[in-house]
């Protein structure tokens, strides 16, 4: 597990690092940890490192955390984020770039721990991702927060249920192989995958995903939808 802490202070840093080597030889988790003092580093290094979880202090110099995360966001990374904070001024700010948790400074262990413990047994539930590269590096994308894939050209655009969407760039081929049926989705159309278990309702040239989107369904592919459908629905 890839894990960067973000602070412009050293020796909050290695505070937090203690707490997280704590904590990860309680639950045998095998994590590395990447420190940071400022958004800047962060953000470049997230790019190729794609981490598993943020640590991030919101009042810093130059670009504060919470400016750090909506970078991040905008970048269409859906990664985790701990915000750390020693005021409760940018909780509000905290839930517009959807971060995980909020937690005051300094740390208390045994409400850190419980924090962790939450993110572990969340990413637990969600574990198979697929790590797909951007214009801008790679992002890791969790199969369950996908809505559905179109194919655009020689890219994928791969729309998420939290309504971001991020242009990939794969062939659509190679994401057939990765979001398959086995995995609970459906090529419906030669220029769609949808996830089934986002589908509100259906018709036999359309779908409508629970987030309003329309899809269509090729004539060819109905039938075996339709199937392929109530099977995953009833299993």
């Amino acid at each position: 597990m890839k894990i960067a802490i973000c602070d412009d202070e050293i020796q909050f840093i290695n505070a937090t690092t203690h707490l997280l080597e704590q904590w990860a030889a309680q639950h045998h988790v095998d994590i590395t940890l990447y420190p940071f003092t400022n958004g800047d580093d962060l953000i470049n290094a997230h790019k190729t490192h794609c981490m598993d979880l943020i640590l991030l202090d919101i009042i810093m110099p130059l670009l504060n955390g919470i400016d750090t995360a909506r970078e991040l966001r905008q970048n269409h990374q859906t990664v985790p984020i701990i915000f750390l904070t020693s005021t409760r001024e940018y909780a509000v700010d905290s839930y517009e770039v959807k971060a995980f948790n909020y937690l005051m400074k300094p740390l208390e262990p045994k409400h850190f721990f419980q924090v962790m413990d939450e993110f572990l047994e969340t990413t637990a539930k969600a574990r198979e991702t697929f790590t797909a590269q951007t214009d801008t590096g790679f992002c890791k994308i969790t199969l369950e927060d996908v809505d559905y894939l179109e194919a655009q050209n020689k890219r994928v655009l791969v729309s998420l249920s939290n309504d971001i969407s991020i242009e990939i760039r794969e062939i659509f081929s190679k994401c057939e192989e990765i979001f398959s049926l086995d995995k609970g989705f459906f090529k419906c159309h030669r220029s769609y995958i949808v996830n089934l278990s986002h589908i509100e309702q259906f018709t036999k040239t359309q779908i409508i995903t629970k987030n309003g989107t329309n899809i269509p369904i090729s004539r060819n592919n109905y039938a075996a939808f339709k199937e392929a459908y109530f099977s995953y629905m009833f299993q």
